[in-house]
């Protein structure tokens, strides 16, 4: 608008003009141009100080298809009132459908409110929406748009606030899967079996012909001159390490299967679900990553209060992208396992490297079971390690088998 550009030189000449030929309906036009002009400028300097914008998220975790809450609040904390305000706020696309108003950033839409605010007024609008897929959803930033009383100094203020929502894959019991609801993954019998835990060092003994290298304590060896090995203390923990192979590919050139991945990670996440329930140490060890993230991705086994909740929002965040090799992560994971650990490998594929490294693990002394999703048997030999083929569980018959080299019972 012209007024708020050339206001100030308008009134003057204006005001020049109407002294000049004695004009008092000019000098008046004149003094008011400029004393609105003066109030405009200065409201729209001031309009958005302490005007806060916060949104408020009281269950930022859940599941798809849980009901979950939103409050936008807006307060303005000063004794100049706003006139007129407009809230335009970055939303992930997909979880409030009815918003149509594209953001700037692909994959996200406006979320737009607009109101006047009082002095010392704050106003809230409260949403309510469905938990959407699996996943880690972002909100803001927030542009305010705002101004002066007249409307000549249109203000902008961008604020990078962000708020966060995780969505966990969806949870299966041990019958919705097809596995038996005792001894599922061939555990050892009964609790009282003592095992040894790595990370508590009770001494050393002299090397025994088999013991592993990890065991081999070398200050020991060197102070005493012989091999001396490591001794544990005893735990009655039992331990479940869940390797989960995010390729359902191939070759990670070819993409992934969406519908594949999903079900991959459900599947994970109800095997954590169990064997935290069932009073295990579990941990998870993946070839995807976090976002944001160049390694693959690792919760190290334990039996914290919130070890199933840091197991989940790792299964809810990852990837399709694959950082290492399976049988990589789960070979390095497995120098810190205690023996008679449990070992439960969840994957729609089976390579030769792969397949050794379950082999080994299981001629270690650990209990290693294969979940797998790949609709057929495997090619590959894996002696006495048990394999689940859950494919027909989780897929309607009509639904065609997903590319992968197969399992078997």
């Amino acid at each position: 608008m012209w007024i708020s550009r050339y206001w100030l030189p308008v009134s003057i000449w204006a005001g020049l003009i109407g002294i000049a030929i004695a004009s008092g309906a000019l000098i008046g036009l004149a003094a008011f141009l400029f004393a609105a002009g003066f109030l405009a400028n200065l409201w729209a300097k001031h309009v958005l100080d302490r005007v806060h914008y916060e949104r408020i998220i009281p269950e930022n975790r859940g599941f798809s298809g849980d009901k979950l809450s939103l409050t936008l609040r807006l307060a303005n904390d000063k004794l100049l009132p706003i006139p007129w305000i407009e809230v335009r706020d970055s939303v992930p696309e997909g979880i409030l459908p009815e918003e149509k108003h594209q953001a700037a950033v692909p994959g996200y839409v406006s979320l737009i409110r607009s109101t006047h605010l009082a002095w010392y007024e704050r106003t809230n609008w409260p949403i309510e929406f469905t938990a959407p897929a699996r996943g880690y959803y972002r909100f803001g930033p927030v542009k305010l748009l705002s101004g002066d009383i007249f409307g000549f100094y249109p203000v902008v203020r961008l604020d990078e606030g962000y708020n966060t929502i995780i969505i966990y894959p969806k949870l299966y019991s041990l019958p919705e899967l097809g596995l038996p609801p005792v001894r599922p993954f061939g555990e050892l019998k009964g609790r009282e079996r003592i095992f040894e835990d790595p990370g508590r060092i009770a001494g050393q003994r002299d090397y025994r012909p088999g013991d592993p290298l990890r065991r081999i304590d070398w200050k020991a060896t060197a102070r005493r001159g012989d091999l001396q090995s490591k001794v544990y203390e005893p735990s009655s923990t039992l331990h479940m390490l869940i390797a989960l192979n995010v390729d359902t590919m191939a070759g990670a050139w070819l993409g992934y299967v969406p519908e594949l991945m999903e079900e991959l990670l459900s599947v994970a996440a109800s095997v954590a679900h169990y064997g935290f329930e069932a009073g295990y140490a579990i941990g998870l060890v993946a070839n995807g990553a976090y976002m944001d993230s160049d390694r693959p991705m690792r919760v190290p086994v334990g039996r914290h209060s919130d070890q199933l909740m840091r197991v989940l929002e790792a299964l809810a965040v990852i990837g399709p992208l694959t950082m290492a090799r399976v049988e990589q992560v789960i070979d390095q994971e497995a120098q810190r396992f205690p023996f008679g650990a449990t070992l439960v490998c969840v994957t729609a594929r089976m390579d030769p490297p792969l397949a050794a490294s379950l082999r080994r693990i299981s001629e270690a002394g650990n209990t290693v079971t294969v979940l797998s999703l790949a609709g057929e048997e495997f090619d590959e030999d894996l002696g006495r390690i048990r394999v689940h083929d859950l494919s027909k569980t989780l897929r309607p018959p009509e639904r065609p088998v997903a590319a992968g080299n197969g399992a078997r019972e």
